[in-house]
């Protein structure tokens, strides 16, 4: 199948998972991803600085980790998973500070 192909047969309404964490979470989240079969596909934007409600991530002296970004399009039942793996390590890493948006996009 062509990659044009490919792209229309995803084409269509998908959910959209951004999760933004601490580069130390990354092993865990990647193992659970694995294990669930989720986030086959997916958009990763390392080196992401800002301030949550945890500490700041801003790659500096003071503050000097950084977060991770993935981007995840997936259908509903993935996204459900997702949101699971995401639960899950808030309750194993209280503080650390886990992003997470849900949102519906569209493939065109």
């Amino acid at each position: 199948m062509s990659y044009a192909e490919t792209i229309k047969q995803h084409a269509g309404v998908q959910k959209r998972v951004e999760i933004i964490f601490s580069q130390a979470l990354e092993e865990d989240f990647v193992q659970l991803f694995k294990e669930a079969e989720v986030a086959t596909r997916y958009t990763k934007l390392a080196g992401v600085m800002g301030a949550g409600y945890s500490n700041p991530r801003l790659g500096d002296a003071i503050w000097p980790q950084l977060n991770l970004m993935y981007i995840i399009y997936c259908n509903e039942e993935d996204a459900k998973k997702i949101v699971e793996i995401v639960e899950k390590l808030r309750l194993q890493y209280i503080g650390e500070g886990i992003a997470c948006f849900l949102s519906e996009s569209t493939e065109v």
